[in-house]
């Protein structure tokens, strides 16, 4: 393949400051309209960087599809159409909100706040273990990483055992340079771990998801199969699990980055923790690579006509640091009472766990610096490694000590 034009970069873009969304992307965003860019295929896909577009793209029905079969989908790796193609939210309309209303159940603000309590237990269980190890640790591994995994099992009903296969098959389901025959492997792996799981909750059922969708929806009112249950199982884990431990992580060196900031989390945590968490969603709008849609119908986006078949990319890091948006869009400030990020998505695709995963957030954050109120960097900022290669924007590590 030829080396992209100028005029359509190669994608993913490459930060020039990991603390900030890629130069090339607020550019874009600040010329006003949809741009090209170029994909692993070769193909050019329109890159989509202001607030108030990327509302219109993700808001609208019928104008825009999310179906990575399409042929027109710009698709992340030749692997998605195989590894995704039959997941509900890779699907549009009928396909796809009846599934969803299925999944809705365990991810409402009321069954994450039930769950509030048993994830603060979970969170400072991690914590003893993180003491006992003893500095420096790195606390991706041990902290950010460790969080969501049990917290995710937890609501699968996976035995807490098994939480490191878990993880390891579901991180390899992110990594974009990762070749396709490494992700079908963990996707199989992982496929096999829930339903060796789901088929023992027949026999053995419990509070859990998995134990609800094989005993409920498979074999009670059979509006599923058993082998559309254990994909929506790991659907669950790929898309609450990676993202909220990139989150967590990258809010940690935030904080330690800036102890002002910390310290108001800290005055009150009750008061604080929630705009803390909806402040990190918008300053590092970790999905970094998507969403992306194919064009069903001629569209005008930004005063530039997308045609039926192109593919799409929303860049949420850039839209999310919209000066036309919010005051000072550069800025870390948990006070901040702006809640319009789409750090989450938008629209009815929009992340389903988002309400499991702002406990987890809310949880870990304040408990960590409660307990190491010393936490500091065991390195240089300059040494830490970011994964620019990946749908979600995270770090490889953080080592600490206290």
């Amino acid at each position: 393949m030829e080396s992209p034009s100028p005029e359509a970069p190669a994608f993913p873009l490459q930060r020039g400051c990991p603390f900030a969304p890629p130069e090339t992307a607020s550019a874009f965003r600040e010329s006003g309209t949809p741009r090209r860019v170029t994909i692993w295929d070769g193909s050019e896909p329109w890159l989509i960087t202001r607030h108030d577009q990327i509302q219109q793209v993700l808001g609208a029905r019928g104008a825009f599809g999310a179906d990575v079969t399409d042929p027109g989908f710009p698709n992340t790796s030749s692997a998605q159409p195989t590894v995704e193609g039959e997941i509900f939210f890779r699907k549009d309309g009928d396909e796809h909100l009846p599934i969803r209303r299925i999944l809705n159940a365990d991810f409402t603000v009321k069954r994450a706040e039930a769950l509030r309590p048993r994830i603060a237990e979970l969170t400072e269980q991690l914590l003893d273990e993180l003491e006992a190890k003893g500095e420096p640790v790195d606390l991706i591994e041990d902290f950010a990483l460790a969080v969501p995994t049990v917290v995710i099992c937890e609501v699968l009903g996976v035995p807490y055992g098994e939480r490191h296969a878990v993880h390891e098959s579901s991180k390899k389901l992110v990594q974009l340079s990762l070749p396709m025959e490494e992700k079908l492997a963990a996707h199989q792996s992982l496929h096999e771990n829930l339903a060796r799981n789901m088929e023992h909750k027949r026999t053995s059922p419990d509070s859990g998801l998995l134990s609800r969708l094989v005993n409920t929806h498979v074999d009670e009112r059979g509006d599923l199969t058993f082998e559309q249950a254990v994909r929506l199982g790991t659907l669950v884990i790929g898309a609450g699990h990676e993202t909220t431990a990139n989150m967590i992580g990258l809010g940690i060196l935030a904080f330690l980055r800036e102890p002002g900031q910390r310290a108001v989390l800290m005055s009150d945590p009750a008061k604080y923790a929630s705009g803390a968490t909806e402040e990190m969603m918008r300053y590092w709008s970790m999905v970094q690579t998507e969403p992306r849609r194919v064009c069903l119908e001629d569209t005008e986006v930004g005063g530039v006509l997308i045609r039926a078949g192109e593919g799409i990319i929303c860049n949420l890091p850039a839209a999310n640091r919209d000066p036309e948006v919010f005051a000072e869009p550069e800025k870390l400030d948990i006070t901040r009472t702006d809640r319009r990020h789409m750090g989450f998505g938008f629209g009815v695709h929009q992340c389903l766990g988002q309400n499991l995963s702002r406990v987890e957030m809310q949880e870990a954050w304040p408990r960590l610096f409660r307990r190491l109120p010393g936490l500091r960097l065991a390195v240089d900022v300059s040494e830490l490694h970011f994964h620019d290669d990946a749908l979600t924007y995270g770090l490889e590590r953080l080592p600490v000590t206290w």
